[in-house]
């Protein structure tokens, strides 16, 4: 399935599958961000949320996504 994506204000189209192997983006953080809110979508059309991770220093990193189906 194909969807639109948003994080932290840049648009880009991605796939389910690219999403669930964590192949989207070359940061591992914003692929488990992706992920958590694809399993947060479900069966809906779309959703959106913040996902926070912390890092081996204990800083805090935020993503604003934004997820879609396109038909």
């Amino acid at each position: 399935m194909k969807i639109r994506a948003i994080v932290n204000g840049v648009s880009f189209y991605t796939n389910t599958t690219a999403i669930k192997n964590r192949r989207v983006g070359d940061f591992s953080m914003i692929n488990d961000a992706l992920y958590y809110a694809l399993e947060l979508k479900g069966s809906n059309s779309g959703i959106g949320t913040r996902v926070r991770y912390y890092d081996n220093q204990m800083k805090q990193h935020h993503f604003d996504i934004q997820l879609s189906e396109v038909n």
